[in-house]
């Protein structure tokens, strides 16, 4: 994450387009049968700001947000876990033994598919994986448009060969015969698109265009996700310094800065072998930052050119009666506050680049109005000039107006009988009344349910049973 916002206001000058328009998910966590979930604009009209309208014959127009509600269990976070699963198969990092084909199946199927459609600037690609734990049995790149699709390369593992099939390579027969080359020797477990890449692969620009896609844009917080590098940051670059200060006083936390005090290897909470560890192999003018074991506190060693290592610990900085500041232990600080300075980062690299962020619980430890801010700063920096988006879950139903939030940027997510995981679009059910009362009476679905507690009989629970 840290290496990520290292590039952020380098690239502000630059006008990208970088969207999600669909994934798909198959035989893998809590989906089944084939299971989709869109981001491609209905023909509604509301909050035109949220859509990034075509312009030509076959361009698709995308939402550049979208909520996605459920109930505890019902599989709104196995959707982030399967983006994420293929943004590393993409990059070359199979995660083998990582996940679970949908074990809920009568006859258990062993192949996981995994799909998704892109924009990247000007173009839209398909790109997808068929897998099981020996590795990839098939991989493909289309290039596609709202008409048509036009291969880039597809990949078929047989028994003891692979066959590739490529659409057009551009350069001379020299280029042609190292992409052949780098086909025949592509490991199971690669994709071809990151093997292209880590060799230099020369004559498919759409490969390099998809990888980067998957290694810059898309970019994905868990709820354990920690940004841990903010005071150093702060202190290395003024404009994002400028821009932080002002989310925070934006958010009113009581926090109004951030910033690296200096302490000793004896005052930290990490251990020593790990402390000697890096002291041994700091390099002069290299610097490194490291969480304590709790994720609270933050520390940094920074080695100048001589070779002399210091510490420092990030702290908060609250402002006193006397507008004197005094600084904070991070862990002096709420959880809400903590979330909160991790998605910072995000909101400002959001505003200066185009971005796709997927964020798993929004909500957790914020209060409820939180969530609803953090959307109400990022429709307020829609631009032309950058095309992001914002996709999360979240259980917070504040954000369930339809002056806030338009139809189809609303998907539902539901176990089904055979606890299979249902994606439902909100603007399939057409609504005309208050859209969150309408959620919280169940008529959309997507909310726990639960037995009457007069039906249960207590009487009937043994000693041992409550025990």
């Amino acid at each position: 994450f840290i290496c990520i916002l290292c590039r952020m206001f380098a690239l502000k000058s630059k006008i990208k387009t970088r969207m999600i328009l669909r994934a798909k998910f198959e035989n893998i966590l809590s989906f089944n049968s084939e299971t989709e979930i869109s981001f491609i604009a209905g023909k509604g009209t509301s909050l035109p700001a949220h859509v990034y309208r075509a312009e030509k014959r076959d361009d698709i127009s995308v939402l550049r947000s979208s909520i996605i509600y459920g109930a505890n269990a019902s599989g709104k976070s196995n959707m982030i876990r399967c983006v994420n699963l293929l943004k590393n198969i993409a990059l070359g990092r199979f995660p083998r033994n990582n996940w679970d084909v949908f074990k809920l199946a009568p006859e258990k199927k062993v192949d996981s598919k995994l799909e998704i459609e892109i924009k990247a600037d000007s173009l839209y690609y398909s790109y997808g994986v068929i897998f099981n734990i020996r590795g990839i049995k098939k991989e493909w790149l289309y290039q596609i448009s709202s008409r048509a699709k036009k291969k880039i390369f597809e990949r078929i593992q047989e028994v003891d060969y692979v066959n590739y099939f490529f659409g057009e390579i551009e350069g001379n027969e020299e280029s042609k015969q190292f992409v052949k080359f780098l086909s025949e020797g592509t490991p199971i477990d690669k994709s071809f698109l990151s093997e292209y890449h880590k060799r230099n692969g020369k004559g498919i620009i759409a490969i390099s265009n998809v990888y980067n896609w998957f290694d810059d844009n898309l970019k994905i917080i868990f709820p354990e996700t920690r940004f841990r590098g903010l005071s150093f940051r702060l202190e290395k670059d003024d404009e994002f310094s400028n821009v932080t200060k002002r989310l925070l006083h934006f958010f009113n936390t009581g926090i109004s800065d951030l910033k690296k005090v200096a302490t000793n290897k004896e005052e930290t909470d990490l251990p020593k072998k790990l402390i000697s560890q890096i002291l041994s192999e700091a390099k002069p003018d290299e610097n490194c930052c490291v969480a304590s074991s709790d994720q609270q506190s933050v520390y940094f060693f920074e080695t100048d050119k001589e070779g002399q290592t210091k510490i420092y610990k990030q702290m908060t900085v609250h402002k006193n009666s006397q507008d004197e500041d005094v600084v904070f232990d991070m862990d002096e600080e709420s959880d809400g506050s903590i979330r909160l300075l991790d998605f910072i980062p995000m909101l400002i690299d959001l505003q200066f680049n185009s971005a796709v962020y997927l964020i798993d619980e929004i909500d957790r430890s914020m209060h409820p109005i939180m969530s609803q801010k953090i959307f109400e700063y990022y429709f307020s920096q829609l631009s032309n000039a950058n095309n992001t988006q914002l996709i999360c879950t979240t259980h917070e139903s504040h954000l369930l107006d339809v002056d806030f939030i338009r139809t189809d940027e609303v998907w539902f997510v539901e176990k089904e009988r055979d606890g299979s995981t249902r994606l439902t679009s909100l603007a399939n059910f057409k609504p005309r009344v208050d859209i969150r009362k309408s959620y919280l009476q169940g008529k959309y679905g997507a909310i726990p349910f639960f037995a009457n507690v007069n039906t249960l009989n207590w009487n009937k629970l043994k000693d041992e049973d409550m025990v």
